[in-house]
């Protein structure tokens, strides 16, 4: 009995620190993906000011089917 509380506690501890780590890693992951959209959102800004014929452009390449990309 004593040796199954150890080895639970055992489990428990290795579980939660397993947890910890996979949603340390998701969320690493998924600040860099905000990161990325928030600098691709500003970029797409400045353009659409600065010329809005490319940003056209830009939003028209993005609304095409994948079919219709190659």
């Amino acid at each position: 009995m004593l040796r199954t509380i150890f080895f639970l506690g055992i489990a428990l501890i290795v579980g939660g620190i397993l947890l910890g780590m996979v949603f340390g890693i998701a969320m690493f992951v998924l600040g860099i993906a905000i990161k990325i959209a928030v600098v691709g959102g500003i970029a797409y800004l400045i353009i659409r000011i600065i010329s809005p014929d490319t940003a056209a452009m830009i939003r028209s390449q993005c609304q095409r089917k994948t079919l219709d990309r190659f």
